[in-house]
């Protein structure tokens, strides 16, 4: 066996077809735990809980999603190892008692198996809703921990609490509680939803005269939310500089003509033009849940957004859920398209498990520009040798240390097939050291290739050297037919052979078939100077003859096969 030495680095995890350079589009959907809604299902089978939420990812992997907003706190209690806060009851039934597993965790592994971001997805300001009065009386649960902080407020109909954040001590505890969680666990996101005041007849008087402020209270309000980022931005970025902070402010940032309703700015004091100014959020899900015929009209609430995005990344959010929304989806990804949208996330998971698929290629997540890595990659060469093994087949085997000495920093490496254009033929997974490339339908006599890494943040880093592999039985066919200007016949299975032809200029030129039940039929190549080499996909067998003639210089080839 010929063995060469090469500059590249390969391992194969999944293999990916493309037509074009890999787009950059964050393509989400929210996996809601509230009440079971997606997940986790009605039972206390530890087993099958994991078994249904990686089946969940694998789906969404396979439909060509890249980010998962996974719900970790609703109604006060978490899905995670917290100091302060109660474990959710929703997997042993019993309040504060985890399962032996961490459903956050497992998550984040699925996220790293599967190729998807997995942002922790946390319900903000409302603590508690529903009649599950174990849930609340509970010593760590706030209404029990700190029911001075705690504001009763009827919401359609129904009892909720709400924290009050006009009390700076309510403020710093979920300042803190995204800091432990961000600190404990190697999320991609924070996502905080229900980061909003209920309405404005919330009743925080009291707190208000008591802050000694000179804004009016519609602007203390605004400006106690926006707080809360501050200070959770300054204590986060240190930890970690790749986390992204977003948030999923409702879907009305302030009244237009034609979308008109419950208003972000003025109904529950979400100043986003500041977040998004202040660059306190790397990214906006506004929760874009109508259609495009009638007031609220998705197109003017989504252009408005995106207008204001102050640089920063609008993902649409899109009520998957709604039957007069539904068949409006594949519309609304191509809008947010056209206006410069970041991507969508879909509302919610069990909406869209359907055979209908969004998408046919994948995508990274959109990109963020001003975030950067301590990452301190060298950029040496990636060292590759490859060898035949076959008449169709090469090994391709690596060394690259550094990409496990920084795992959290390097996702993944990339085979880019640079023959005709960059395209993505494989992705690759960190841990391999070996990978088999089979020539199955080759319809080249060779390929470009060139390694890339994508670092935790989806940027390509650190390329290789471009490699040209030769496949082995065409190069061998080449080689032959150098002495040999006669069309010659290579069979590669019983359906599928693969002609090599001769022609001394560039012409067309027609190949007819005959079988050997006397039935014909013809086919047009583009032929170059040279050697050509076309794949007809025709079992040899049941062959009688072949005849190719040659448009320019009159020439005709016959092959008797019987």
């Amino acid at each position: 066996m010929n063995k060469f030495k090469l500059l590249l680095v390969l391992n194969i995890f999944i293999y990916v077809n493309i037509i074009s350079q890999i787009p950059r589009e964050t393509r989400a959907v929210w996996i809601t735990t509230n009440l079971k809604l997606d997940w986790p299902p009605n039972t206390t089978d530890e087993d099958f809980q994991k078994k249904t939420l990686r089946d969940k990812f694998k789906t969404l992997k396979e439909k060509n999603f890249n980010t998962v907003y996974f719900q970790v706190r609703s109604n006060g209690t978490v899905m995670f190892k917290s100091d302060t806060e109660p474990f959710s009851p929703y997997f042993t039934g019993i309040v504060d008692k985890a399962p032996s597993y961490d459903p956050l965790q497992y998550a984040i592994d699925l996220g790293k198996e599967f190729n998807l971001e997995v942002h922790a997805w946390i319900n903000m300001v409302r603590c508690f809703t529903g009649n599950d009065e174990k849930i609340a009386k509970n010593p760590k649960h706030l209404r029990s921990s700190h029911p001075n902080w705690v504001q009763k407020y009827t919401e359609n109909g129904n009892t909720t609490y709400w924290l009050n954040p006009g009390i700076e001590e309510a403020q710093n505890y979920l300042v803190d509680l995204m800091v432990e969680l961000s600190s404990k666990y190697d999320v991609d996101g924070i996502h905080l939803d229900f980061f909003r005041y209920p309405g404005t007849d919330f009743n925080d008087d009291k707190v208000f005269k008591s802050s000694k402020t000179n804004l009016a209270k519609d602007d203390w309000r605004r400006n106690n939310l926006t707080n809360i980022l501050r200070k959770f931005k300054d204590k986060a970025k240190p930890l970690n500089p790749s986390l992204k902070i977003g948030a999923t402010p409702i879907g009305i940032r302030k009244n237009l003509k034609g979308a008109t309703g419950w208003e972000g700015f003025s109904s529950v004091y979400q100043d986003t033009e500041t977040w998004l100014k202040e660059e306190l959020v790397d990214y906006l899900v506004p929760q874009i849940y109508w259609g495009f015929d009638k007031n609220p009209k998705f197109d003017i609430l989504a252009k408005d957004w995106v207008d204001k995005s102050y640089n920063r990344n609008i993902i649409l959010g899109l009520a998957a859920y709604k039957e007069n929304v539904y068949p409006q989806l594949n519309k609304m990804i191509e809008y947010g398209r056209q206006i410069g949208a970041a991507g969508v996330s879909f509302f919610r998971f069990d909406h869209i498990d359907t055979k209908d698929k969004f998408y046919t290629d994948i995508a990274f997540p959109a990109n963020m520009p001003w975030k950067v890595l301590n990452n301190n990659e060298p950029s040496e060469n990636l060292i590759c040798d490859f060898e035949e093994i076959s008449p169709n087949e090469v090994i391709l085997s690596w060394d690259n240390n550094h990409a496990l000495k920084v795992p959290n920093q390097i996702r993944f490496y990339v085979l880019y097939d640079n023959t005709d254009k960059k395209s993505i033929a494989r992705i690759i997974s960190l841990d391999k050291r070996q990978a088999k490339l089979k020539f199955s339908n080759p319809n080249k006599l060779a390929y470009n290739y060139n390694i890339g890494k994508i670092d935790r943040l989806w940027n390509e880093v650190n390329f290789s050297n471009p490699v040209l592999v030769k496949v082995p039985v065409l190069q061998k066919l080449k080689d032959d037919s150098q002495t040999n200007i006669h069309p010659i016949i290579i069979k590669q299975n019983d359906d599928e052979f693969l002609l090599s032809v001769h022609s001394y200029e560039n012409q067309k030129a027609k190949v007819g078939i005959l079988t050997k039940e006397n039935t014909y039929k013809e086919l047009e190549f583009d032929f170059s100077i040279g050697q050509n080499i076309i794949k007809l996909d025709e079992n040899l067998k049941l062959i009688q003859s072949m005849k190719i003639n040659f448009s320019n210089d009159n020439r005709e080839e016959v092959i008797n096969l019987i």
